[in-house]
């Protein structure tokens, strides 16, 4: 029996990812702040909305720090940046006077049905416990006509496999900590991706689902990196 001041095994877990992403993630991760593939993701997410398109209102779950927002073209009038935590965002972003921010579940919103025009994940629905309340979520408070954007990494698809071993791996191979690397990723990764793909086909099963593959552009999810999902949500009930 662990001794009584010994975390419990959940918490240990928890208390390793965030060591991870406090000490480690900046100096190992592909897609870290400013990277050329963090670049690519987040245009990628983008490419379809230029400056004549606009969604009133938008909401981003999962944001972080607001790392996505300076790749947004499209124009809005107020931009809801959210996370688990209440974000700090970057000065940049808080500097605009549109963009608020807020704490919130992703798999239980607590804003109204069709409450947003636009709603963004970036790189999220792999780490939930409940993915499929997540998506369900976000296509509930999406108005009818709008768009969620959602990125969806290929994990564990040969090619985001091998990326991912050349980039990240290597790194922290360099660095000595490629054992926690990997329990880091098996932990953080918890959904692979036809997993998800298929859920979120069924949830967004009466709207117009389109996936870009990407670098590709081919359907393949060992030949692709990643793919965007953009799912214009219909007038017609949800799941």
């Amino acid at each position: 029996m662990p001794p009584l001041d010994d975390p419990a095994p959940g918490q240990r877990a928890h208390d390793l990812l965030t060591r991870w992403y406090e000490d480690h993630y900046s100096t190992t991760a592909a897609t870290a702040d400013g990277s050329f593939f963090e670049r690519y993701l987040h245009r990628s997410m983008e490419a379809p909305y230029g400056p004549d398109v606009r969604f009133a209102r938008v909401l981003e779950v999962g944001g972080n720090r607001g790392e996505h927002v300076p790749y947004v073209r499209h124009t809005f009038d107020e931009y809801l940046l959210t996370d688990l935590r209440e974000p700090h965002p970057t000065e940049e972003v808080a500097a605009d006077p549109r963009i608020s921010v807020g704490a919130c579940d992703v798999s239980a919103l607590p804003y109204p049905d069709g409450g947003f025009d636009r709603v963004i994940a970036t790189c999220l629905l792999h780490h939930l416990p409940d993915p499929f309340a997540a998506l369900e979520e976000m296509r509930r408070v999406t108005a009818p006509g709008g768009t969620v954007t959602i990125l969806l990494p290929t994990d564990p698809g040969l090619a985001y496999r091998a990326g991912k071993a050349l980039t990240s791996g290597r790194a922290a191979r360099r660095q000595g900590i490629a054992e926690m690397y990997a329990v880091v990723t098996a932990l953080d990764h918890r959904n692979h991706f036809p997993s998800l793909l298929a859920q979120a086909r069924h949830v967004f099963r009466a709207d117009r689902l389109g996936v870009s593959w990407r670098p590709f552009r081919v359907p393949g999810w060992h030949l692709n990196a990643f793919t965007v999902l953009h799912a214009r949500v219909s007038d017609g009930a949800g799941v």
